[in-house]
């Protein structure tokens, strides 16, 4: 308070200096980062540029109103092959036309008898009909590289091409795309919400100055955050992801705390505390609870970072660093702005008259928590069994990962995918890379085991054929036998040729095996598994979409027990040493996880079994659940429900300081809690209900699956559940061990007895103080420790 106008000017030349700093940070991310640099498929996924195959980063889908065997229109297609070749970033195209090119080499068949060859290679790249063909083009680089690329190319490849009209898909294009129209639908989202936002924090906050708080807390807040952003891409790469992360949870801590401090505040006007001592007794309680809710949340986030993907790991450091400078500028910003507002301005409270005034047993909130406690057992059975009926649907979920079906089903990208599918479901299918490393078929004997090897991998179920140097197989048999003989047809010859230079290099044997359509869905995980267990002549390597969504699942399934546990026990000791107690952390925790199994049940039931489309919007159901958004989302919502956690245990916690009775002390806690907690939720709903309005399926997701966990923490956990397993735990919840109870200070026997002022006595060190010191609100003042009303006399006094 004394350097009031110097914190303000340093805080708003700060984010000027995080502005300038973080301003190109967007250019700088990069979409990707869902596979471990170490897990066995991206290993291989860099030897397969030695082989020239493997999944395809884009497809060109090419329409002509005549055949593509049309001199024109191969002429045509020859130069889009020649420029797609040209680019320095595209390692080789697989086209109708010339079968597989690498750079370097002439995109025209050196002879007929290679058309030939590469028309019988490429039947599937070309519909019965001849109106349609395709072309497979694969790039390598960095992330940051392939998007470039794709930028460069795309636009020249696709549309009229002459007597061609071409679209572009492909994971490539779908992430460029799935990136474009992020950004559109959060400017909708954000242009929908902010008139609702502003409303909202007016009627919470009660006029525009304090209205102004939660907004230039976050603006400094989500600045700072970029910043740190743009530091993080100089040393490693960043998802796009974690800007949007930015956005939100930057906007939520700072309605949170600034909320916290101003409600504080406001109380201790209402007391009769002057301005200035206000705001004192603001920061030693309402600013213990942002400093406890930023570590409990920042802890969550930190169980991210043990996971393998810097796509987790950006989110992680984004929410970090978001979240530290929310409780930092909150706890320098809020306080200097109120003491520069004065006394008049900053408590003005437009809806005065419309909140609550008098004893506190009047309240709402507090009859419902006494109603609810009267019957604790009926009440917390009630919720137990809607929550459990919520969250059944989680027990058939199917995880995957997303595709272009996120995207709109106008979107190009998508349209185009699903023509290939339709026309052309060979070349749409996800191919499965099988290498064989340091292994050749140069002995007749190895080439009978890889000839009995690929006989086997056509069988499995899914397999839709198998090609490698020995030939072609499809279930389980041979379609094409290689070598040739020189007496077989020209064809057969080539054929073989072209599989032997394809699928033999220095790195071993390249077994391609052609799985279901659906690139990252569960049929192609259970391939990839059957691949890996199955008998082959030495140990193999698999690559591709299929492939890499297995290590995925691994790398979760074993890095997801270290997370939860360093979860669990940051979380078990930040709120034992704040509520000392050992109950009461534990309550919170399963409170939690009931909340979130229930927000995780009916996740599924929206996206992966399609209810409720017209609430959300349109979008398309594809039977998955995406395995890496709904960790976002379930990581912002325990963030947001450990937040309002922490602020209902203080404001039990400091009420039961001075009642010592747990139904009286819980009733008071929640009549003061709840308005903050609601107010708080039903902005940030706000926002996420904006986001519900956008295109993108992931979006919509995660906007609509936390805002679903606030609703079912603000009108179930926290009203009814709390109350009633408080009422049953009674004096359970405010049990220590002796040994962790802080000392009585000891007075020596000489010494005359400290005279005391009237009023309520103040409460033993020993005594739970959730709150650090009792507020002086007029809803907790009026409750002394005999339940009796408090004197203002003694009130003053202490």
């Amino acid at each position: 308070m004394r350097w009031r106008r110097a914190v303000l000017l340093l805080a708003t030349a700060l984010t000027l200096l995080f502005a300038l700093a973080g301003y190109d940070v967007s250019g700088r991310l990069v979409n990707g980062g869902f596979v471990p640099d170490s897990a066995p498929s991206a290993v291989t996924h860099k030897t397969m540029e030695g082989f020239g195959g493997g999944a395809p980063d884009f497809v060109l889908l090419i329409h002509t109103r005549g055949t593509v065997d049309a001199p024109d229109a191969r002429r045509t297609g020859l130069r889009l092959v020649s420029r797609l070749l040209a680019d320095h970033h595209v390692t080789d195209v697989d086209s109708y036309w010339t079968g597989a090119v690498r750079r370097g080499t002439p995109a025209t068949p050196a002879t007929p008898a290679a058309a030939v060859a590469a028309n019988a290679l490429t039947q599937h790249l070309r519909t019965r009909d001849g109106h349609t063909a395709a072309a497979l083009v694969r790039l390598h680089g960095s992330p940051g590289e392939v998007r470039g690329a794709v930028d460069r190319l795309l636009p020249e490849v696709t549309g009229r091409q002459g007597p061609l009209r071409v679209g572009a898909t492909g994971q490539a294009a779908a992430l460029r795309d799935l990136e474009d129209q992020s950004e559109r639908d959060l400017r909708t989202a954000e242009l929908i919400a902010a008139p609702a936002v502003l409303i909202l924090l007016l009627w919470a906050f009660g006029s525009l100055w304090a209205a102004l708080l939660p907004l230039a807390v976050g603006a400094v807040a989500v600045a700072g955050a970029m910043a740190v952003l743009r530091a993080l891409t100089t040393l490693t790469e960043v998802s796009v992801f974690a800007l949007n992360l930015t956005t939100a949870v930057g906007l939520a801590m700072a309605v949170d705390y600034s909320l916290f401090l101003v409600a504080r505040y406001r109380e201790e006007r209402a007391a009769g505390v002057p301005h200035d001592a206000a705001i004192q007794r603001m920061m030693t309680t309402g600013g213990r609870i942002v400093v406890v809710s930023a570590a409990v949340i920042g802890s969550a986030l930190t169980g991210l970072l043990l996971f393998p993907l810097y796509f987790l790991r950006s989110l992680a450091w984004a929410g970090l660093a978001v979240v530290a400078l929310a409780a930092a500028v909150a706890l320098l910003v809020v306080p200097a702005a109120l003491s520069c507002l004065g006394e008049r301005r900053a408590g003005a409270d437009w809806f005065a008259r419309r909140r609550l005034r008098g004893p506190v047993e009047r309240g709402r909130w507090y009859r419902l928590a006494t109603s609810v406690m009267r019957r604790p057992v009926v009440v917390g059975v009630g919720g137990l069994l809607v929550l459990t009926a919520l969250a059944l649907p989680f027990r058939s979920a199917v995880f995957g990962l997303s595709d272009e079906r996120v995207l709109p089903r106008t979107a190009p990208v998508a349209s185009t995918a699903r023509a290939l599918r339709a026309d052309l479901p060979a070349a749409a299918g996800s191919p499965i890379d099988v290498v064989l490393p340091h292994w050749q078929a140069d002995r007749p004997w190895r080439r009978s085991e890889l000839d009995a090897y690929a006989r086997h991998l056509s069988a499995l179920p899914g397999a839709a054929g198998v090609r490698t140097v020995t030939g072609i197989y499809v279930s389980g048999r041979s379609v094409m036998s290689c070598p040739a003989a020189l007496t077989d047809s020209l064809v057969r010859r080539v054929t073989c040729a072209d599989l032997a230079d394809r699928h033999r290099a220095a790195a071993g044997t390249w077994v391609a095996v052609s799985g279901p359509p659906a690139a990252y869905g569960p049929a192609g995980t259970q391939l990839a598994r059957s691949v890996r267990v199955t008998g082959s002549p030495v140990a193999v390597r698999l690559a591709g979409p299929a492939a890499e969504l297995s290590d995925i699942e691994a790398a979760i399934a074993r890095q997801l027990p270290y997370a939860a546990a360093l979860v669990i026990l940051c979380t078990l000791a930040l709120l034992g040493v704040f509520t000392r107690s050992l109950f009461l952390p534990v309550k919170a925790l399963l409170m939690n996880l009931f909340s979130l199994t229930a927000t995780a049940g009916g996740m599924v039931w929206v996206f992966q079994e399609g209810h409720l489309r017209s609430w959300v919007g349109e979008f398309t159901v594809t039977g998955t659940t995406d395995l890496l958004t709904p960790m976002v989302a379930i990581c912002l919502a325990f963030g947001l429900s450990m937040d309002y956690e922490v602020l209902l245990l203080s404001r039990i916690g400091e009420a039961h300081a001075h009642t010592r009775d747990t139904v009286r002390a819980t009733a008071a806690g929640l009549q003061a809690a709840a308005p903050l907690f609601t107010a708080s939720a039903a902005v940030v709903i706000a926002v996420l209900l904006a986001l519900a309005s956008a295109d993108i399926t992931v979006i919509k997701l995660i906007g609509v699956t936390v805002a679903l966990s606030l609703l079912i923490d603000t009108l179930l956990i926290r009203p009814l559940l709390v109350p009633a397993v408080m009422a049953l735990a009674g004096n359970v919840n405010w049990w220590v061990p002796s040994g962790f109870r802080p000392r009585r200070p000891t007075t020596p026997a000489a010494s005359a007895p400290v005279p005391r002022p009237a009023g309520p006595p103040t409460p033993a060190p020993s005594e739970p103080l959730a709150g650090g010191q009792r507020g002086a609100g007029d809803q907790l003042g009026a409750i002394s420790r005999e339940g009796g009303p408090a004197g203002r006399q003694g009130e003053g006094q202490r």
